[in-house]
């Protein structure tokens, strides 16, 4: 490719880039992560708070965390659902995580989340309507800055 094509080329990629800015950019929802209180978070998020404790999720943090800024959690479950969510009472905004399974997947997601003090995580996994939940507790050693 010749100089001068590929840079009309990237001129033009640009200018669509900067017309369009809104287009390209996930969707936000405000009230997802707006700083409420659990069961409040639970309301806004799943549109209940009415959720089965189930035996079939299992959630693999530290006891203690050494570090508040990353903290290894896993979410393991035996559970076909659609939706999985992850949520952290003492955060200022108590959702952490929102994925969308597909195809009738077995969850096991691992990732690291920031934790604002000791607090108990809730792994929820929907499943055709009804809400499955695990809570593990986790305390807090040193918070990051």
């Amino acid at each position: 490719m010749k100089r001068r094509t590929f840079l009309e080329r990237s001129s033009v990629a640009a200018a669509l880039v900067l017309l369009r800015p809104s287009s390209l950019m996930a969707a936000w929802n405000e009230k997802h992560f707006q700083q409420v209180s659990i069961d409040k978070a639970f309301l806004d998020v799943l549109g209940t708070k009415d959720l089965v404790k189930s035996g079939s999720i299992t959630i693999a943090a530290p006891p203690v965390a050494s570090d508040s800024s990353a903290v290894p959690v896993e979410i393991i479950s035996g559970i076909r659902g659609d939706q999985l969510y992850l949520f952290v009472e003492r955060n200022v905004t108590p959702l952490v995580l929102s994925c969308a399974l597909h195809g009738g997947a077995i969850p096991f997601l691992a990732l690291t989340v920031k934790m604002r003090e000791s607090s108990l995580l809730y792994a929820v996994i929907r499943e055709g309507g009804k809400y499955h939940m695990a809570s593990v507790h986790v305390d807090v050693a040193v918070q990051a800055c």
